[in-house]
Parts: C-alpha cells; structure tokens; sequence
C-alpha cells in the first residue's frame, strides 16, 4: 500500500480485441475512455495498421494508450497468429485487469487466469445463436459447433473474474454474481446536430455499420430504386462483408442513388447521420438478430432522425413505446422503399419521431447509465490490488453527483 506521503498507484488495465479497429464506439469511445476519465491506467492492444508506429510505442488517444499489432487478412492468419500476439502484447503491458472483447480470445484469457490476473470477459454477441446462422459453416456442423461454442463459454463464465453482457438474453447464460449487463446504448454527447441542415432539407437514408448479407444490404438498395421521391439517396458508410456482396450490391437498380462512403470514423457517423431524414437499421429474421439490440438503432434515435427497423418484438416495442420510427418486413424491398417514401411524404410527422427517438435516449438509452454499471464492475474487481480505486475521483463525470 502507497504511504500517505507518496502518489497512489493507478489500476492498470488493459481491453484486448483481436478483431475490433481502434475507432470502435463501444470498446474505444465508450468504456477505455470512459474508464480512463475514471482514473485507470488504460491501454488497448489492438490489430489496426493505421496506428503502427516505427518505434513500436503506443499511440495516445483520450488518454487511452493504443498498442497496435499488424492487422492479418482471413480467419485462419487471425485464429493462429493475431490472438496469440495479442495476449503477449498484453502481459507486456503488465496489466492488473485485463478486459478482452472476442471470444476467440477465451484461451488466452485462461491463461492470464492462471498467470493470476483478473480478468473480464466482454460478450459483444450471442455466440451460439450466431453459430448457427453462419453460412459459410456448414449446416450440419452449425449445431455442434454452436455447443461445442456454449460450453467453451460457460467455462470462461465460470473461470473469468467477471463478464460484461451486452444484452438481457446474453447475461442469462452467465453466472449472476460475476456478471454486469453494459447495454450498448448510444453515447448521447456525440450527437448534438452542431451544423446540421434543417431536416425539412434533408435527403439521406442513412446506414452506418457493418455491410452485410443479413443485415439486408441487397434488400436495402433495391429499394432505394422503388422510393418515388427523387430526393432521396443512400448514405451508405461502413465495411462491405465480401466483394460479392459488393458486385451484387452494385448490380442493383438502386445502386446509383447510393453514395457509399466506406468506413467512416466517429466524427463521419455524426455527419452523415446529419445529413439524413431517416436511418435503417434492417435484418434478417434469424434468432441471433430477433434477440439482439443494435447500436446503431439508438445512434438514429440520439441524432434524432426517426428509424425503420425490423418487425421483431424488441424492437416493435421500443417503436411503438416512443414513436419514434417505422417496422416493416426488411426482406421485403416494397416495404422497405414504402417507409423510406412515408418519412419524405410526412417531414412534419417525420421530424416528431426524431425528437422522440432523441427524448427517449437521453431519458431511457443513454450509455452514461451503463458505464455506471461497468464502474460498478470494476470496483468489484480491482480491489484485491490494494491501490487507489477510480470511484474516488469519479465525480462529475458525465453529470452524475
């Protein structure tokens, strides 16, 4: 323990993903940024390129240090190479928790168990449920390996020194007294509408996530070929999935009322939500997406522009609750064209939903309340190191007492 007349020592921690990028809202903006406002010693190792540096040092960010690994192409150059250079980058850190986001670092996360670090699992996904919408496995292998997934998880559940759940389906698998639920709402600060067109001038149909088969991105252009009004246009920013699923994109009829921004950072998302009078947040109905809880469905409603979203009960009960959007078939690009036709027809209707959307996240969706629960988390773990807890100078953070 420190004396009374030396500085106190800071809890080092230390997030590992081995497929994130370091712009990732809710792994980077949210929680090591959230913690080092907090007073920890925060590092995130990471396999992006755009953050190597000659010299091998980190690169500081919001007081959060980014220790970026070379970034490998394919699953296979990823499971053998990237996951273990991300755990050795790690205990070179010398952390006193380690936080990792990606299942496939479960093995490494046991070993620092062993090493006896405290370590926390971050369950992003419905790993099983997902497993099994996979097409590129196949079909008679989804279920064992969905098991085989299950059971690897209940161990690390049981192992780990704690488990962050991003949704209530996923904290049931957990044990209770190890697991906090940190929903993945949206950071309501980002979205202020600083310079942003009147929404009666807007035109875009925003989309901002990742580009994939089942998250509709076929059925979404298609249907920007069927909208009547000829103000509108996809504002399309994101990584697309595969090059065929770009080539097909690109054959649709819709493609050219679609202006595709590629990856953008933060500050893009923010603009090109600004630039939109509606966003889409679209996916197939297959278990993992029925259950989940999109980030970028509160990011719409916090930039307060209305949404079009799936018909799926979780998500039909937050339209409905605060009126804020539109539910339709999203394999069905009539539908989809018709809401989008519906928000350009309506701009006063529209405009309401936006500020419902927005009233809503702040009241209700805010990633304030669930940092709150990841602190909770935090002080349950790092105290068995016996130095100064970040709880101490928490105060006025983010507004709260």
């Amino acid at each position: 323990m420190p004396d009374s007349h030396s500085p106190p020592e800071r809890v080092k921690v230390v997030h590992l993903t081995s497929t994130h990028l370091a712009d990732d809202a809710r792994i980077f903006a949210k929680e090591c940024s959230g913690l080092a406002r907090a007073g920890y010693d925060v590092s995130l190792v990471i396999p992006d390129n755009r953050y190597l540096t000659d010299d091998g040092r980190p690169v500081r960010r919001q007081e959060v240090d980014i220790v970026a690994l070379k970034r490998r192409s394919g699953l296979v150059g990823r499971l053998l190479q990237t996951t273990s250079a991300v755990v050795a980058a790690g205990l070179r850190q010398r952390g006193d928790v380690y936080h990792f986001h990606d299942p496939e670092l479960i093995p490494g996360g046991l070993v620092l168990r062993l090493l006896g670090k405290r370590v926390i699992y971050d369950v992003h996904e419905d790993l099983p449920r997902d497993i099994l919408t996979r097409t590129w496995i196949p079909k008679a292998l989804r279920p064992p390996i969905a098991a085989l997934a299950e059971a690897v998880e209940w161990l690390a559940g049981r192992t780990m020194s704690g488990v962050v759940a991003a949704t209530p389906t996923i904290a049931k698998r957990f044990p209770r007294d190890k697991t906090a639920l940190v929903q993945n709402f949206a950071l309501f600060t980002e979205f202020k509408g600083d310079g942003a067109p009147p929404f009666a001038e807007r035109r875009g149909v925003a989309f901002a996530g990742t580009i994939c088969a089942d998250r509709c991105a076929v059925e979404m252009v298609d249907a920007m070929a069927r909208v009547a009004d000829p103000r509108a246009k996809m504002l399309l920013a994101g990584g697309i999935e595969t090059s065929a699923l770009k080539r097909d994109m690109e054959a649709s009829p819709g493609w050219p009322r679609v202006e595709f921004r590629g990856r953008v950072d933060r500050a893009g998302v923010q603009t090109l939500l600004g630039e939109s009078r509606v966003g889409l947040a679209l996916y197939y109905p297959t278990q993992n997406y029925i259950d989940t809880q999109p980030v970028k469905l509160y990011e719409y409603m916090a930039a307060g522009i209305p949404v079009i979203t799936a018909d799926f009960p979780y998500h039909r009960g937050l339209i409905e609750t605060h009126r804020c959007g539109l539910c339709v078939n999203c394999t069905d690009p009539d539908a989809i064209a018709q809401a989008i036709q519906w928000m350009f027809d309506h701009p006063e209707e529209a405009e309401a939903m936006g500020r419902r959307g927005r009233e809503a996240v702040k009241a209700h969706f805010n990633w304030a309340n669930e940092e709150a629960r990841l602190m909770q988390l935090y002080d349950r773990v790092a105290p068995a190191y016996g130095v100064l807890q970040p709880g101490m100078v928490r105060s006025g953070m983010d507004g709260r007492p």
